[in-house]
């Protein structure tokens, strides 16, 4: 499974994907609990990352164990980049380029507008809530695109 990562000043979006790029289960973090959040990484500790979910099941995580993060590219990943180069856990940057305008159509495929505001368009809906996690999910599937048009990627950490 993969683990994208979405890193913003306050808070870090995380989505675990299968290798389908299917959704296993997402969440949003505060920053401050980074620490914290790459004990339970290094350790495979997915049951103490439950409290932070938004997608998904934590029950879908056991005995599974990251191949690989995918770190979204931005100002604020230099902490993440730290942390996981000093606990050597395999990353790869991903663009983060226009990730959160993605994100917001994924929410709204999992989560379709009701009633009349079914009739908006996309554009001028507001999701119920932060999608740092969606767009964690979206990087995670771009590198997978990418990797499957370029024949592959190497990994580094």
């Amino acid at each position: 499974m993969y683990l994208g990562l979405d890193p913003g000043r306050g808070k870090i979006g995380f989505a675990f994907v299968d290798e389908n790029g299917e959704l296993l289960y997402s969440g949003i973090i505060p920053k401050k609990l980074l620490k914290s959040f790459l004990i339970a990484l290094s350790e495979g500790n997915w049951v103490a990352l439950a409290p932070y979910g938004c997608e998904g099941d934590v029950s879908l995580l056991v005995d599974k164990s990251v191949e690989l993060v995918l770190l979204g590219g931005g100002t604020a990943s230099e902490e993440l980049e730290r942390g996981l180069r000093r606990r050597k856990i395999e990353y790869e940057v991903v663009d983060e380029s226009f990730s959160t305008l993605q994100a917001r159509k994924m929410y709204y495929r999992i989560h379709p507008p009701k009633g009349f505001r079914r009739l908006w368009p996309l554009s001028l809906l507001v999701p119920g809530r932060d999608i740092d996690d969606l767009a964690a999910w979206v990087l995670t599937r771009r590198w997978m695109e990418k990797k499957i048009v370029d024949g592959g990627v190497t990994h580094g950490s």
